[in-house]
């Protein structure tokens, strides 16, 4: 065994420490030393300026204090029956910077080892949330021999031994990534919970839209988007307008957007090729019409609504738009692959009971727009801590 993890490097953690992790006893879900463990962790982050630099980094500072996994953590009012299932082996994507410490984090707080393999490409928050964990395990030594942050090259036998070794296997990443992941098999008791390829929407109802604070409905789309250049799944792609005012409210959102894309986003020239290329190809299958005011942003506007048109994506500000006359319209593109519906002016609540009455097999969240990356226990319809625990019955009904 030893011999196949000689390509890994450690990046917190040891060889030892993940050799160790299959006796390593399991801990109860939301323990107490895993609770402490993040609300340290938050207040290291929190203290650090460097932090402030990354959006992303200070959500997840404020997600694990001590109150809001505190707040979490009931949610779970029988978590004195839980306890994790022991290793879980997450495979973190390479292109949503902090997706691995979502996941680990529900790993932890649902009681288990931790073995995480990060993407060898290097983002800066990730690094600086690694330097803080190592330096927060030194006071929290108990938590040490759960937790092993590692990187080696795509490598079949590595994958194949961590995940044998494994009881929760979390893979992040698209369906080739999957199908190529799940080679590997894992032991007759794990289970596997897997984030392949997904697409998001925005629904804006353009009057009620109009009444708003238009500048801030603009900084919330661009960090739904353009922060994160469009790579998470729940990125909005496609916009779909509603209301009577549509043709007023387009000219002020893409207005006002594209304040915030000319200001603080970097666009590389080979972008503009891209979002060119991903159009042609667009508008040999379907029928697109063109309207961008330059590079920054790409919008194709619809003739008419499929879920095939998802399969055409691109990044650094490359969306769909369409009119609807009702939200029931919106039904065909709710199939297994849609992931987030993002709402301006309208209330969540009144999407979630379409699907749930449409009986549709995708839109597995519904946010305000802003919300779309916010960092939650539940993801893709799955809730992480019920699912990388496991229930201790005795026998009756509590």
């Amino acid at each position: 065994m030893r011999q196949v993890f000689e390509n890994i490097s450690y990046l917190i953690g040891s060889e030892d420490i993940l050799l160790g992790m299959v006796q390593t006893p399991a801990l109860p879900l939301f323990s107490e030393q895993a609770q402490a463990f993040f609300a340290a962790l938050s207040k290291k982050l929190l203290a650090n300026p460097q932090t402030k630099s990354y959006p992303d980094l200070m959500d997840y500072a404020f997600w694990i204090r001590a109150a809001s996994v505190k707040k979490m953590s009931e949610r779970y009012p029988q978590e004195n029956r839980k306890i994790g299932r022991g290793v879980s082996f997450h495979i973190a994507p390479s292109n949503v910077p902090m997706a691995f410490a979502l996941s680990f984090t529900a790993g932890l707080l649902a009681g288990n080892g931790c073995v995480v393999r990060l993407s060898e490409k290097v983002f800066p928050q990730a690094d600086l949330l690694l330097e803080t964990i190592g330096i927060v395990l030194a006071d929290y030594t108990g938590i040490k021999p759960y937790l092993c942050f590692i990187r080696y090259p795509h490598n079949e036998e590595v994958t194949a031994a961590l995940s044998a070794m494994c009881d929760v296997r979390i893979i992040w990443g698209g369906d080739q990534t999957i199908q190529a992941i799940r080679k590997a098999p894992l032991s007759p008791r794990a289970v596997e919970l897997t984030f392949a390829d997904r697409y998001s929407l925005a629904v804006i109802d353009a009057d009620r839209y109009l009444q708003m604070n238009v500048e801030k409905v603009a900084e919330l789309f661009y960090l739904d988007t353009y922060y994160i250049d469009q790579n998470a799944c729940s990125s909005p792609r496609l916009v779909c307008w509603l209301g009577e005012n549509i043709e007023q409210a387009k000219v002020r959102f893409w207005k006002e957007l594209s304040k915030l894309v000319r200001r603080d986003y970097e666009f590389a020239p080979i972008q503009a090729v891209d979002k060119l290329t991903a159009f042609c190809k667009a508008a040999i299958h379907e029928h697109v019409k063109l309207q961008k005011d330059d590079n920054l942003i790409f919008r194709l506007e619809l003739e008419q609504l499929e879920p095939e048109i998802m399969e055409y994506k691109e990044s650094g500000g490359f969306f769909f738009e369409y009119t609807v006359h009702s939200l029931k319209e919106l039904l065909p593109m709710l199939e297994k692959p849609c992931q987030t519906l993002c709402c301006v002016g309208i209330e969540p609540e009144e999407l979630r009971d379409m699907i749930i009455k449409g009986g549709v097999r995708g839109g597995d969240r519904v946010v305000p727009v802003g919300e779309t990356n916010k960092l939650t226990l539940l993801w893709d319809g799955f809730d992480l801590c019920e699912t990388m625990s496991r229930y201790v019955d005795v026998g009756k009904d509590e």
